[in-house]
This record gives structure tokens, sequence and C-alpha cells, in this order.
């Protein structure tokens, strides 16, 4: 009830920014944008709901395991955001709205806002709650979700390998991603310096079992040239530039 309260006003200031965008557009307040108005008038555009945190909501503050009873929650959660947004979307606001769980650019800017609303001690206990078993055993590097709020299912390589297309955690993508409207992020999490032969080998067997993902690894490159690889330490073998990210 308290999400249905909270997703019609986040929806309605959407629609109305949307609204005044466009008219800002068209009184010409923005010169390059409004020299292609008549390309606009046929677009259509969907108001967007992404779930950030939604792991980190139910296991963290409702105190639910990752286990069948949480997952039903969270599955009601989505569920319920999916309805809410498709009948506001039709019935008052006359535009495609969709909910999805995606990466986002607002999640540090969440947490710096919550950490001053609720203490950046709550914040910290809620973003290091075992989000997923599996990934909370492996290397600190592989944690992506620590400082930080969740963005769709996070899966590390050796969990990925072993897996089929009947394995729970790619059902419960599968059951996700059918549920949401807007699709479901899939990360695969790959250790820095990870093989290329391992790297080629998740990518197919992630192809293989699931419809998308995206692979992520953390790779050292040369702030000067460019340069990319593994070995990248202190020093650009190209360049000689020590300005490594």
């Amino acid at each position: 009830a308290r999400l249905a309260l909270l997703m019609k006003p986040a929806l309605d200031s959407m629609a109305l920014r949307n609204k005044n965008i466009s008219n800002l557009i068209t009184l010409g307040v923005n010169p390059i944008l409004a020299a292609n108005t008549q390309y606009m008038q046929h677009s259509i555009i969907s108001l967007v709901i992404n779930l950030v945190g939604l792991q980190n909501a139910v296991y963290g503050i409702l105190g639910f395991k990752n286990d069948k009873e949480g997952k039903d929650i969270l599955y009601k959660v989505i569920e319920t955001a999916t309805d809410i947004a498709s009948k506001k979307g039709k019935k008052d606001l006359g535009m495609s709205t969709i909910v999805t769980m995606t990466e986002s650019d607002g999640t540090e800017r969440f947490i710096a806002l919550d950490g001053g609303k609720y203490g950046k001690n709550s914040v910290q206990q809620i973003t290091n709650a075992e989000l997923n078993p599996d990934l909370a055993q492996r290397d600190a590097s592989l944690k992506i979700n620590k400082e930080t709020y969740s963005q769709g299912i996070v899966l590390d390589i050796d969990t990925l390998l072993g897996l089929t297309g009947k394995s729970a955690e790619i059902i419960e993508c599968d059951k996700i991603s059918k549920t949401l409207s807007g699709g479901l992020l899939i990360q695969i999490v790959m250790p820095k310096g990870t093989d290329v032969s391992k790297i080629k080998k998740v990518i197919e067997k992630a192809s293989s079992i699931t419809n998308s993902f995206k692979p992520v690894m953390k790779v050292s490159t040369c702030g000067n040239c460019g340069f990319k690889d593994e070995k990248l330490v202190d020093k650009c073998p190209t360049c000689k530039s020590t300005y490594i990210i």
C-alpha cells in the first residue's frame, strides 16, 4: 500500500516534467532541440521506474533472508510496482509507463541523501546486506553491491559456469525479467586479470542460458593514451605515462 502511495505522485511528477520540457522545446528555449521538433512529435516517450536498491530494502530493511520467503516478497513488490505503473500510465497519464531493474547513475546520490537522513551507519548496514550468498564468499573485489544499492541481479563467473538453464538462479532471473515491463540487468562479475579464455567461456555459457547480460570487470587504463591491458600497473608501456586509471 505504501509503495502505491509513493509511486503515484512520482509518476505524476515525471509526466509533468515531460510536459514542461516539451513545452520549452516548442517555445524554442532550447534552439538545438527546437530545430528538430518536427521529428520529436512522432516519438513515444515512456516513463521509467527503476527499482534500484530493491534487494537492499527487502533483505536489509525488512529483514528477510535471501530464501524462498524473502524472494516471494521480492516478487510481490515487483508485481505491485508493475501493476500500479501500468494502470496509472494508461488510466490517468495516457503515457507508456514501464518498471525496470537496471543500472542507475543516481545510486551514489541516493546513498548520500539517505546517509544524511538516516545516518551513514544505517545505510552501511543496508548496503552490506547479504544479497548474494555465493558472491559474498568470493574475493572482496567482486562485491560490487558494497557501498551502493543493488542494481539488477549479480552473478560471479564461478557460480555461472556451474549453472544450467534449469538452475534456480536462472529460473529466478527469468521470472523477474518476465514480470518486469522494462527488463532486468544481469551482471556477470569477473575478477581483475581473469584469463581471456575463461572470459570467452563465461560469455558463451551466459549466452546459452540467459537472454541478456553484462560482463563486468575492472580494467586498468592509461589516462594519457587510453592503452588497456591486464598487465598495466605502474607505467604505460606505450607512452610511459604513470597516469593509470
